[in-house]
């Protein structure tokens, strides 16, 4: 009998205690909880509060909307359409026009080779734009003109919305470059052909050259392997092959000063050949 009381109080014991652990464990957990609740009520608070902010004295605010757009270029876009192609207008808010997104814009333009965007407190917004410079054309008939600059990147004209067209501007009558596929040329990027390269070459050649001053280059062909053949406006055809430029271009000079001084005009002359270099004059 006194074994069975000490078992039941024992139980009762145990039953107690449990309860007793299971309310502290309940007020722990809904301490936590209102804890988190305080906090993020405070948070929330303080997100709202910042973003009320943010806009009443930064986005709203009209000490910081664009008023001038001032853009650098000595090139041949005018200054509202580089604005355009940036994304960017008066009016905006200054401090929440994206200047890398606005750049990445600019220079996704074939015709634009570099650009920089930048703010000046408190309203205006700098955009500096290096153009690409042309120094041939690849193509025309019905695809119209390709031209390509020193890097051999590829341009078009560029139509714009109110229907002007705006041709690439380079420093002088631009040569045409044949022998190239068409099929390979794509507005934005280089070139992949080397003999275009080596045609790039040759014309810097001659634009760094006393030559360039006697001669106005129109072509430069390339379809025959390994040899570019130059014609001129003053009626020269030279051959050169594809290697050392500037020797054959000086060889050429030396030709040319020879012929001036017997008041004689060049016709043909094959520079791929080292000694003995075949020439006809003009009759």
């Amino acid at each position: 009998m006194n074994r069975r009381k000490r078992r039941q109080q024992y139980l009762l014991d145990v039953k107690v205690h449990t309860e007793g652990r299971t309310r502290r464990r309940l007020t722990r957990v809904g301490g936590v909880l209102a804890v988190v609740s305080v906090v993020a009520l405070v948070g929330l608070s303080l997100y709202r509060g910042g973003k009320w902010a943010v806009d009443r004295l930064v986005l709203e605010n009209p000490r910081f909307i664009v008023s001038q757009i001032e853009v650098r270029n000595t090139g041949v876009l005018e200054a509202s359409v580089i604005a355009r192609f940036a994304g960017v207008a008066v009016g905006q808010n200054l401090l929440a026009v994206d200047l890398v997104e606005a750049r990445r814009q600019l220079e996704l333009v074939p015709l634009i080779r570099r650009a920089q965007v930048r703010r000046v407190m408190p309203g205006r917004l700098v955009i500096e734009v290096e153009e690409r410079i042309p120094v041939a054309r690849i193509g025309g008939g019905a695809g119209g003109w390709f031209y390509v600059d020193r890097a051999g990147v590829v341009m078009k004209p560029i139509k714009l919305v109110d229907g002007t067209v705006v041709e690439p501007r380079g420093q002088g009558p631009l040569p045409v470059i044949t022998g190239v596929p068409v099929a390979q040329v794509q507005v934005g990027r280089r070139l992949e052909t080397e003999a275009v390269y080596r045609a790039l070459a040759l014309l810097e050649q001659f634009s760094l050259s006393p030559v360039g001053t006697l001669v106005e280059v129109e072509r430069v062909d390339v379809a025959k392997p390994g040899t570019l053949t130059v014609a001129t406006a003053q009626g020269l055809v030279a051959q050169f092959s594809a290697e050392d430029f500037p020797q054959q271009v000086r060889r050429l000079g030396v030709i040319m000063l020879w012929a001036q001084q017997r008041q004689k005009a060049v016709r043909t002359v094959d520079l791929t050949v080292n000694r003995s270099v075949p020439v006809t004059f003009v009759n």
